[in-house]
């Protein structure tokens, strides 16, 4: 596996079929059941990226192809661990960080490490298409203009943000309907920004397994789960197969120091 490669899935893929979220501190939804399915990406004039992943609990495997290379990655957060698999030449890259831990299923903030603290405040309640919400006012730092949030536990989204700059990013019900042979809650996106037109969004949440199964961003952006199969995990599909070679990541390249720029005589 070329470096070139390496590089762009550590640093480019861990996220490409994980359905987002608008908040950067909130924790990502967990599935309530075990279940695998076929991820589609796509981005505004460009082909849609196709992959396969499987979920239970925190853990994740996805399948998928990068520069016409087999791929699989393997995330395992309470462990701390990720694996870049090889399958061409059944060989693997570990990478090893922080354990994260596992979410609770109850209530959630949308505060890191779910506590509220000096930057990450509880200020209020509303109501947003008739579902009760918290009001959060999340800040970079101290003594800065926070960004004001309608915080809804149940499915860990932000209902309406309100940013320092004036701009508004809101959610509002519209319907049930049946989506990837799921029944699940659909949502309008608007997005308002001073002096810009509106744009909107659409966003799909299955209730059952509280798991985000389609969502088509203001900015053209879609990624969307079919083929959704809801069952028991084998153990094995978050492991390395036995035999696999384990390589070690390369090394990062040291920056050159600039040389100063010859003087003129």
């Amino acid at each position: 596996m070329r470096k070139a490669l390496l590089k762009t899935i550590i640093f480019g893929v861990i996220g490409m079929f994980a359905l987002s979220e608008p908040v950067p501190a909130q924790q990502a939804g967990t599935a309530s059941e075990p279940y695998s399915a076929t991820a589609i990406h796509a981005l505004p004039g460009q082909p849609e990226t196709t992959g396969k992943i499987i979920k239970s609990g925190q853990n994740l495997r996805m399948e998928f192809t990068q520069n016409g290379k087999p791929v699989i990655q393997i995330l395992r957060p309470a462990d701390g661990v990720m694996f870049i698999l090889d399958p061409a030449t059944k060989s693997y890259f570990e990478v090893r960080g922080p354990a994260v831990p596992v979410p609770n299923d109850g209530y959630t903030t949308p505060c890191p490490d779910n506590q509220a603290s000096e930057i990450c405040q509880l200020v209020g309640t509303d109501t947003v298409s008739g579902i009760d919400v918290e009001k959060w006012a999340i800040s970079t730092q101290p003594g800065t203009q926070p960004m004001v949030i309608l915080w809804d536990s149940t499915r860990r989204r932000a209902l309406r943000q309100e940013f320092p700059d004036g701009s508004v990013t809101a959610m509002a019900f519209q319907a049930m309907e049946d989506i990837a042979g799921r029944t699940a809650e659909h949502w309008k996106i608007i997005v308002t920004a001073p002096g810009q037109e509106s744009r909107s969004g659409d966003w799909w949440f299955d209730p059952e397994l509280r798991l985000v199964l389609r969502e088509d961003l203001p900015t053209g952006e879609s990624r969307r789960l079919e083929n959704i199969v809801v069952g028991q995990v084998d153990p094995s599909a978050f492991q390395v197969p036995a035999g696999w070679t384990r390589r070690e990541l390369p090394a990062p390249q040291a920056q050159q120091p600039q040389q100063p720029a010859p003087s003129g005589n």
